[in-house]
C-alpha cells in the first residue's frame, strides 16, 4: 500500500511540475545585444581564424577571415565581410538566447575527441552580451545543445540564404511606423485608353 501511495504522489508531483511550465514569450532585442565568435580551424598544413562580431546597435555582422601557413606562420589569405542584419535576424538570435537562458551562466570547455581530430581540430569561443551581462562559451568540435540553435543563426549570416521572415519582431521602432503613416500614397499609374494596333 505504501508503494502505491508513494508512486501516486510522485506521479502527481511530476504532473504538477510539468503543468507549471510557462510558454516562451519573446521580448524586444536589447540595445546592447551582441554576439562575438572566434573560431580556429587547425589542420596539418594551414590554420584559419574566423572572427565574427554581431551587434544590434548598428544591425551589422562583421566577419574577418585569416588563413595562416603552418610551416612558417605567415598570412596566406585575409579578407573581411560585412553583412547588414534585418530585425527578424536579430529577433531570432535574441529569442534563442532567451529561450535557452544563455546569459545565466558560462560553460566549461567541451572536447569530443575522435580519430578525425588528428587531422582537423575546430575550437570555438562565443561571447554573448546583453543587458550589461557577458557570458562566454568554449567548445571543441561541437556545441552544447543549448548553444546550437544560436550558432545556427549566427553562421547563417555568412551564407547566402534567406531568413525566416515569419518571426514577429517585438518592440519595432515607432519611427518607421510614423514615416509610413505620413508618407503620401503613390498615385496610380495612368492606363492608356486605347491599345495601339500591332498590325502594320
Amino acid at each position: 500500500m505504501l508503494r502505491k501511495t508513494s508512486l501516486l504522489l510522485t506521479l502527481a508531483f511530476l504532473t504538477a511540475c510539468a503543468s507549471k511550465e510557462k510558454p516562451f514569450i519573446a521580448t524586444a532585442v536589447p540595445a546592447d545585444f551582441s554576439v562575438v565568435v572566434d573560431e580556429n580551424h587547425d589542420t596539418y598544413y594551414a590554420r584559419q581564424h574566423i572572427h565574427q562580431a554581431i551587434s544590434a546597435a548598428d544591425a551589422m555582422s562583421v566577419t574577418s577571415y585569416t588563413t595562416l601557413r603552418d610551416y612558417n606562420n605567415t598570412v596566406s589569405d585575409q579578407f573581411s565581410q560585412e553583412t547588414p542584419l534585418s530585425d527578424v535576424q536579430l529577433q531570432n538570435m535574441w529569442n534563442d538566447v532567451q529561450r535557452d537562458d544563455l546569459l545565466a551562466g558560462s560553460q566549461l570547455w567541451i572536447n569530443w575527441l575522435s580519430d578525425s581530430d588528428l587531422y582537423r581540430r575546430n575550437s570555438y569561443t562565443v561571447q554573448i552580451r546583453a543587458n550589461g551581462k557577458t557570458r562566454s562559451f568554449r567548445s571543441t568540435n561541437s556545441f552544447t545543445a543549448a548553444l546550437r540553435p544560436l550558432m545556427l543563426q549566427v553562421n547563417a549570416v555568412r551564407l547566402p540564404i534567406s531568413q525566416d521572415s515569419k518571426t514577429p519582431v517585438v518592440g519595432a521602432p515607432e519611427a518607421a511606423t510614423t514615416e509610413a503613416a505620413t508618407e503620401p500614397a503613390a498615385e496610380p499609374a495612368s492606363q492608356p485608353t486605347t491599345i495601339p494596333s500591332m498590325n502594320p
